[in-house]
């Protein structure tokens, strides 16, 4: 009977064995580490877009804010007239004629309406972990500044609006009413301007105008400062990230 021997394999000595694993220790931390750079530079490049975004929608929001700034300096002009209208109208009732600009400037507003689809994305999609804390805190700051104004607007002027169309629904003639849309190119009311001769209707009207006023002055103030914010940060990231 043939006798088969088999071949001695040699064993591989302990040496060998940490050899092996320790290139193989190295292949799946240099994978590791590959992968993770490649993610890094993706998320970069994502948080760059995001940015460049973010620019785009400030500078749709600047020309937003120069037409509401201009809309309420151009109510504020109508507005100072207030104190020499009020003696006209106490001595007699029917010179109400200086009534009519600040009529026309006092039953409208221009909401705030801006561009807020990447600070929405950056909010609900997670984006803000892709930016650097420096870029992440002026978003930040930008986005609380400009509810805050949305929140003054819809508040604390939205009332001084509704009290203002109030006292004049009781105090303007539904025959001039027509004639006093803001809209309207007539500059002297021919009917009777105002309804009432109560004098103490009258003081709460201008009373009432007056502090509509001085809503107006904080929040053209409020916005002006949120614009010039705006502006500072298109061209902080232009130059940090040459955007233009």
């Amino acid at each position: 009977m043939e006798v088969h021997h088999h071949p001695e394999v040699e064993k591989k000595g302990f040496k060998e064995y940490i050899l092996e694993g320790l290139m193989i220790f190295l292949a799946v931390t240099m994978g590791f580490f590959a992968e993770t750079i490649r993610e890094g530079i993706s998320d970069r490049a994502k948080g760059h877009e995001y940015i460049r975004s973010f620019v785009e929608d400030m500078r749709r929001d600047t020309a937003t804010f120069s037409s509401l700034i201009a809309f309420d300096n151009n109510k504020l002009i109508a507005l100072n007239n207030l104190s020499t209208c009020y003696d006209s109208v106490e001595k007699d009732s029917k010179s109400a004629g200086c009534l009519v600009p600040i009529i026309k400037n006092s039953m409208s507003n221009r909401g705030g309406n801006f561009t807020d689809g990447t600070m929405q994305q950056l909010k609900n999609a997670g984006g803000f972990r892709l930016l650097n804390k420096s870029d992440k805190d002026s978003i930040v700051s930008y986005d609380h500044a400009a509810r805050a104004y949305l929140n003054f607007e819809f508040t604390v002027f939205q009332q001084r609006q509704d009290i203002v169309r109030d006292a004049f629904v009781k105090l303007v003639d539904f025959k001039a009413q027509s004639m006093l849309a803001p809209d309207s190119a007539v500059t002297n009311v021919q009917a009777p301007l105002l309804f009432s001769k109560d004098k103490a209707l009258i003081n709460e009207y201008f009373n009432d105008l007056l502090l509509y006023r001085r809503v107006i002055k904080t929040q053209t103030g409020t916005l002006g400062k949120l614009s010039k914010k705006a502006t500072g940060l298109i061209k902080y990231f232009d130059c940090k990230y040459d955007l233009e």
